[in-house]
């Protein structure tokens, strides 16, 4: 016998409510949702083994997978004549005591288009019309709930095996232990987990209390040095949501600790939402009625209370948390002003991101003008453009390092070259961080304009007939305007294999700075003119025959160099050792004021 029913409850319901509506003011829901209720369902049914059951398509390596069928399968009481008059009803308070909301089926039908039940002597189907119950002859032992007609529902594996865990094993222990429960997945007749409640960690109890609320919070503290914190917010003996949600104001995980905690309460129970997938609370405190509690109150006093715990357990949250600063610090000095505290003891990597995240917003501000006055603008403009400056001189010393390694490697010649001026770069989008001239002499720091061939025979056409290029040779300047030239950057690396003498060296750039000038005769222009060179005793002593004059360095080999004024040019000799030993030298003095900010 078959019975059609246009969903009684919903006859019942104010406003005669459709379930086509009730559906849609669900909102989002997730595959995990729908599980998570489905098996919640079976629990309140009291079973004991829980089978989820999945068909899926591959959408290939990496991608969830299309679901074309799922059921689940519990040996639980079943649709008796009470649970399916609870069932026909929305919002049934039928098993309200144990945190039942009466909505859960629902969710269903938001991936699912049909849903049939075969349970007891009865088989149930459902859609978002309504509902068809029918009497059988079978007395099923199980209960069966098929999802059919998938909308658009996917599946990740991987992640509900994670969610499922994350979910159940916290609900076992707020069960305390009063069945053994069975939960396995088996997708594509595979088994891919199963887990148990005789099989959770060892939970400690303590409580705080805030405002007229009292809080419950069980946990389990370990020690991994790399793991996350993992909280879970729970309503009715349900956990509800995860705490390492950033949103909504959630605790951030302390750092260098696992403790897994669970937090209760009536205020939570009473501020659950009806998918039971997250709490009517504001983020933070809006003056409402006494009593009322934010996120931001309830994730201060949990932060309390959990700092104390693990300082119970001889761990100093707050000292962990100066070392990471101090550690972020070190690696950042030049976001110092942006690295001011570590209340959650986050490790020095996630600072320095956070630090940078700020800067960034604040930069966006002033370029927006969306400062809230005229004294935040100034405050704000001073803040970042200090920090940008420590930025720049924190980088310069990366570079300087990277330029040490290669000098204790067997680098290339084009990739020394590309850390001082990027090769085939020659237009008018360089700024002064575009190349690295500053390596010589600071002043060449806004000299950004870089010249290419064609510049170089459009301007200094005497140099492009002459120019023999067996190296690499790079032509710098501030200006690409002939007559506003005033100064050139010559620098040409020379093979290291390449027996080149000073004085073959010192020929070859006198005949670039003469072309030079000769090319822009009447004007005379000042050349700086760098070469390297493989330095042992004989390159020293033929360039102290020339009278170069010396500047000392930190390494084994000095910088010459000498004027030349009949080409208005001084030509520098040097290896990158010296080079970097040189600018490492220059810098460490802005460093130093900046480990200090």
């Amino acid at each position: 016998m078959s019975v059609k029913l246009e969903f009684n409850g919903i006859n019942n319901m104010n406003m005669g409510v459709e379930i086509k509506q009730i559906v849609q003011d669900l909102g989002r829901v997730t595959i995990d949702q729908v599980l998570q209720e489905a098996i919640m369902n079976s629990i309140q049914a009291n079973a004991k083994n829980i089978s989820i059951k999945v068909n899926y398509s591959s959408l290939g390596d990496g991608l969830p997978c299309n679901i074309n069928n799922m059921s689940i399968i519990d040996d639980g009481d079943g649709f008796t004549e009470e649970n399916c008059q609870s069932f026909e009803k929305y919002r049934s308070t039928h098993k309200q005591q144990i945190g039942a909301k009466g909505i859960g089926r629902f969710l269903f039908l938001k991936l699912f288009d049909k849903v049939s039940i075969e349970s007891l002597d009865k088989n149930i189907e459902f859609d978002i019309d309504d509902v068809l119950i029918t009497n059988t002859d079978n007395k099923n032992d199980q209960t069966t709930i098929n999802f059919l007609k998938p909308n658009n529902a996917t599946i990740d594996l991987d992640k509900v095996k994670n969610n499922i865990e994350e979910h159940f094993l916290p609900y076992f222990y707020l069960m305390k232990g009063e069945a053994t429960i069975k939960i396995e997945l088996v997708a594509n007749n595979k088994e891919i987990f199963s887990i148990d409640s005789g099989n959770i960690p060892s939970f400690q109890t303590d409580k705080f209390q805030l405002k007229q609320q009292e809080f419950t919070i069980n946990y389990v503290l370990e020690f991994y040095e790399t793991s996350k914190n993992n909280g879970f917010y729970c309503a009715d003996n349900r956990v509800v949501i995860k705490n390492n949600k950033d949103e909504k104001g959630k605790l951030k995980p302390f750092r260098h600790v696992n403790i897994l905690f669970l937090l209760s309460s009536e205020y939570l129970n009473k501020r659950v939402n009806d998918a039971r997938d997250d709490f009517a609370i504001h983020p933070k405190q809006r003056g409402g009625l006494f009593g009322d509690l934010s996120w931001a109150d309830i994730q201060d006093s949990l932060s309390e209370k959990l700092k104390e715990i693990l300082l119970e357990n001889n761990i100093d949250i707050e000292e962990r948390a100066r070392q990471e600063l101090d550690e972020a610090i070190n690696k950042a000095p030049y976001l110092s002003r942006y690295l001011t505290d570590n209340p959650y003891a986050k490790e020095s990597k996630k600072l320095i991101e956070s630090a940078e995240n700020r800067l960034n917003e604040d930069k966006k501000i002033l370029r927006a003008g969306r400062a809230k006055s005229q004294q935040s603008h100034k405050q704000k403009l001073s803040l970042v453009t200090s920090t940008e400056l420590a930025e720049y001189i924190f980088d310069r010393q990366k570079i300087i390092d990277d330029l040490k390694r290669m000098t204790s490697e067997a680098t290339l010649e084009k990739e020394i070259h590309d850390l001082f001026i990027k090769r085939n770069t020659a237009d008018d989008t360089q700024d002064y961080r575009s190349n690295n001239l500053w390596l010589f002499d600071d002043r060449f720091m806004v000299y950004d304009k870089i010249f290419s061939d064609k510049k170089i025979e459009e301007i200094f056409p005497e140099l492009k007939r002459n120019l023999n290029r067996p190296d690499i040779l790079s032509i710098v300047s501030n200006t690409y305007n002939k007559e506003d030239i005033t100064d050139i950057v010559i620098v040409e690396l020379k093979n290291s294999d390449a027996k080149i003498t000073p004085a073959g060296a010192e020929e070859q750039l006198l005949k670039y700075a003469r072309y030079v000038n000769q090319s822009n005769n009447p004007h005379k222009i000042r050349i700086w003119a760098y070469a390297f060179l493989t330095f042992d005793e004989g390159t020293i002593d033929a360039l102290s025959d020339k009278s170069y004059n010396k500047i000392p360095t930190q390494s084994e080999y000095a910088i010459y160099y000498q004027y030349h004024e009949a080409n208005n040019v001084i030509i520098n000799f040097m290896n990158y050792k010296a080079i970097a030993d040189d600018a490492n030298t220059r810098n460490k003095t802005f460093m130093n004021i900046l480990s200090r900010t």
